[in-house]
């Protein structure tokens, strides 16, 4: 499909020299994976194809408060693309429904094709590609606010708000406590079969990548804080 491809092209002139773990690379694998969680569904793939592609092009942590709330970039892709009025609500709908902050105030995808793009995202979120983009966004925050990428002493807060998990002057706002405050709990929110069976194998990946960290970096107490939370997640 001709606009579709047109569409790909604009969100990668736009994200395509991002590197904080929100880039085109990430669009691609959550595009990717959306339609495989969607074969055998009875949905609408192109508008699964347009969430993927649109999902961050207003994310408030690139763009911006307003323009994540009025979807100001995704609409002006769709447009100019040709994509018509219905489809494109449809997308918008989507994509305001979805993300871990929306799902911190109550809000998720009631679309099975929402669904589908949900759990995409969520999945690369976790993983290899998720410890990797984690990272990524750690040492650009490092670089530009100072924000160190472990500290042994602040621990994890594991009950914030919507509001509060988008403050930027948390102590606990590192990189190793965001395992615990937001991609270990992905595992329990899958939305498809399809996106809890991809995530029960990436979420194995991440436990054992925080047992090696602790391990090497002789944290006994942060491993007993690993083994609590994974069995309390697990009863949950």
């Amino acid at each position: 499909m001709a606009k579709l491809i047109e569409v790909r092209r604009k969100v990668k002139d736009l994200l395509g020299l991002e590197n904080s773990g929100h880039g085109f690379d990430h669009v691609e694998r959550v595009e990717n994976l959306a339609q495989k969680l969607a074969v055998g569904n009875d949905i609408d793939i192109d508008v699964v194809i347009l969430a993927s592609l649109l999902h961050d092009v207003d994310d408030y942590k690139l763009f911006g408060q307003e323009s994540a709330d009025n979807l100001t970039n995704a609409r002006k892709i769709m447009k100019e693309c040709g994509i018509d009025i219905p489809k494109t609500e449809k997308v918008c709908h989507i994509i305001a429904n979805m993300g871990y902050s929306k799902l911190l105030a109550g809000i998720r995808p009631q679309s099975l094709e929402g669904m589908i793009v949900s759990d995409a995202d969520m999945l690369d979120a976790m993983g290899i590609n998720g410890i990797i983009r984690t990272l990524q966004y750690a040492f650009m925050r490092c670089q530009k606010y100072g924000k160190p990428i472990f500290d042994q002493e602040a621990w994890p807060e594991l009950n914030l708000s919507a509001a509060e998990y988008k403050r930027n002057d948390r102590r606990s706002d590192n990189c190793i406590n965001h395992f615990f405050e937001k991609t270990l709990r992905l595992k329990n929110l899958m939305m498809t079969k399809a996106g809890k069976k991809e995530a029960e194998i990436r979420h194995q990946r991440m436990v054992m990548f925080l047992e090696g960290f602790f391990d090497e970096n002789n944290l006994p107490e942060w491993q007993a804080f690993l083994e609590k939370y994974l069995h309390k997640e697990a009863a949950a």
